[in-house]
């Protein structure tokens, strides 16, 4: 067997940064790759959804033309055409001329399969090899893969892919279709790989598919460092040393090892991808990641909670990812309708005649203790804190409405007999004798993006106990570094950067509304602090 790697890092991995490498980052990874010695060099999409010439989305070939090594190019590069992903019409290509890319990638889902044979077609007229790449080849019967490798035969294209869309294919599903393919396809027809690594079998995947006795050529897809969305994708720099070490001495892993060094070392600082149990779970149900994501990012789910709701997502809408699905689903799962009207005149009996002081487990707890504790010696208020305990700030009541933050609080509430515990009905079995529940549904609201935040559930209950004055310490707000959110370390839980901006506008203008009704001051200096208090 012929062994060939492709690397993707400018295309999957783009999935990270949103392609946003820049110019110069891109003009140098090629070049890097090219001295590396990799086979097949993917640059990015051919697109309409190009944003700025900084990234690695390219309206035309005469664009990639522009950031490809000028001379000595031994390598193939290539560029991917998405269907569904605002594709790049293949009659807009100009004819290949050799004097950029000479191979298009081609994906597309199963009802997509006419069209993507049309468009093969349209490109290999117009001179470039075509690789043929099936989203979510486990969601194929072995009837229906013979189907399509028929018709492959027929269109006699440069590669034909096994794309592991989810990452959830083991050793033995692989090889399976790997023989299936070998059997019955044109054996001048390249099979290629494409693994991702939820269940971290991508690296094992390939190894077992690059010690199969076959006389065709296979095709390695990787990234460097693993780069891509989710649990990311095989290592250039792993797979290239195994061939090196097992197969043939062939590629320079010193100059992939740069690329990590000067460019992806930096973008992994700020955005993460890898190996994680939420995908595990995605893959292990067969779903797509960004689901798991979705839940991931909610930041109030512990792991079997997690599993229970990617369970329940019907099986036609598994590959394809369904925002609106899982937004519906989560709602659900979360939803407990109970009649807490009880609760609600304990709660005010609490209150009745005193300020009230919420607490959240920001920085600002610890830099502004001091100012904090006097304000409680002077006004006594009604001291309330928001999914965490801490006995030093005086606590009355605990407020929590996050499962996960549940778990970890449950052994510290329990021992505080002295201090109420207020949960919303989505947390299940209370911790000591005074733990009160109240209606998680009554005091979430439509804005989905915040539509739980704990901070704002609290001040709604509140409402509806009759408070009238309150104040807020903690409220600090998400800074783009996680670690600089909360005052104990075993708080943090990490931060969608991309989320964190419209998180806090939306927040901010939920508290301008709740602010008509009851007057609200911030004790501690805060990003959601109203303009005009």
């Amino acid at each position: 067997m012929s062994i060939q790697v492709l690397d993707c890092t400018l295309r999957d991995g783009g999935y990270i940064n949103d392609w946003r490498f820049g110019r110069k980052t891109i003009i140098s990874i090629l070049e890097k790759l090219e001295n590396a010695n990799i086979d097949i060099i993917e640059c990015g999409f051919l697109t309409r959804m190009v944003k700025e010439p900084e990234c690695s989305l390219f309206r035309s070939v005469k664009e990639i033309e522009q950031v490809l090594p000028k001379q000595n190019r031994r390598c193939m590069y290539v560029a991917m055409i998405a269907i569904g992903e605002k594709e790049l019409h293949p009659l807009e290509l100009t004819p290949c001329d050799g004097n950029s890319i000479t191979g298009i990638r081609l994906t597309f889902h199963k009802h997509e399969i006419e069209q993507a044979f049309d468009w093969a077609r349209i490109i290999m007229e117009k001179g470039y090899e075509v690789f043929m790449q099936p989203v979510g080849t486990v969601f194929y019967s072995d009837r229906e893969l013979l189907e399509l490798v028929d018709k492959i035969n027929q269109l006699n294209p440069f590669a034909f892919y096994i794309v592991d869309t989810l990452g959830s294919m083991y050793r033995n599903d692989v090889s399976h279709r790997f023989y299936l393919i070998d059997k019955n396809m044109n054996p001048q027809i390249r099979l290629g790989f494409h693994g991702h690594n939820n269940l971290q079998l991508a690296f094992s995947n390939a190894q077992v598919l690059g010690k199969i006795q076959t006389k065709r050529t296979l095709i390695l897809d990787s990234s460097v460092y693993g780069m891509g969305r989710g649990a990311g994708n095989l290592p250039t720099e792993l797979i290239t040393q195994y061939i090196n070490k097992n197969i043939a001495s062939r590629y320079d892993v010193s100059m992939v090892m740069d690329i990590y060094d000067e460019y992806i070392s930096a973008i992994r600082k700020h955005h993460e991808w890898g190996y994680s149990v939420p995908y595990h779970i995605a893959a292990s149900h067969v779903c797509h990641p960004n689901y798991a994501a979705y839940l991931i990012n909610k930041q109030t789910l512990t792991m079997k909670d997690i599993e229970k709701i990617i369970r329940s997502i019907p099986s036609d809408y598994k590959i394809l990812y369904d925002r609106s699905l899982i937004e519906q689903l989560y709602a659900q799962f979360q939803s407990r309708k109970i009649d807490d009207s009880q609760a609600v005149d304990q709660i005010a009996k609490w209150i009745s005649g005193k300020k009230v002081l919420l607490l959240a487990p920001g920085k600002s707890l610890v830099t502004e203790f001091s100012s904090i504790m006097d304000f409680v010696e002077r006004e006594t208020p009604y001291v309330i804190s928001v999914n965490f305990i801490d006995p030093k700030y005086r606590m009355d009541a605990c407020f929590v409405s996050n499962h996960k933050r549940m778990d970890i609080l449950s052994g510290e509430i329990r021992p505080l007999e002295k201090v109420h515990t207020i949960l919303t009905s989505n947390i299940p079995g209370g911790t000591n004798k005074t733990c009160l529940y109240v209606d998680y549904d009554s005091y979430t609201n439509s804005d989905e993006m915040i539509s739980d935040n704990a901070g704002l559930m609290l001040l709604k209950l509140l409402k509806k106990c009759g408070a009238k004055e309150i104040y807020l310490a903690g409220f600090d707000g998400f800074h783009h570094k996680h670690n600089g959110n909360y005052y104990k370390e075993e708080l943090i839980f990490s931060v969608n950067q991309e989320e964190v901006e419209q998180k806090q506008e939306r927040i901010r203008t939920q508290l301008k509304e709740l602010s008509q009704s009851m007057k609200i001051s911030f004790l501690t200096p805060s990003v959601y602090e109203l303009e005009g208090r």
